[in-house]
């Protein structure tokens, strides 16, 4: 169920930077941020969604990720008002693999994600029984 809910929150998460990032210019908040940092807390914060609610492997995700923040800045070669440029896809890039790492961190500690909610082995282990004479 949480599983489920984190996919759906990744995907509107994707819509809204799909929006903010080719619509134009007036629409985006006014965030007190260096852009730079802004890019990289955008896509990292996608990053972070996708690692949680999705099983991939980090390589196969961090490429997807990629190729998501490259093909965005390439359509906004031709949305009037915007421009493309190399620092804002190298932040974009950036944010999206720190994200990818901070969810591997946090399914680790916590069972987060897809298939989420299952006891880690460390607490399903049986305790060991005093009459067991195996040891």
């Amino acid at each position: 169920m949480i599983g489920h809910l984190i996919r759906v929150a990744t995907w509107l998460y994707v819509g809204v930077l799909i929006c903010l990032t080719l619509g134009p210019a007036s629409v985006r908040p006014d965030i007190r941020m260096p852009h730079c940092l802004e890019h990289l807390a955008a896509f990292g914060l996608s990053g972070l969604f996708f690692s949680i609610g999705y099983r991939f492997r980090s390589t196969l995700l961090g490429l997807w990720g990629g190729a998501f923040t490259a093909f965005l800045e390439i359509l906004q070669m031709w949305v009037p008002d915007r421009h493309a440029r190399f620092t804002d896809f190298a932040m974009d890039t950036l944010g999206f693999w720190i994200g990818i790492v901070a969810g591997l961190a946090v399914r680790r500690n916590s069972g987060v994600g897809a298939g989420a909610m299952k006891t880690p082995d460390r607490l399903n282990r049986q305790k060991p029984n005093a009459n067991d004479t195996r040891r």
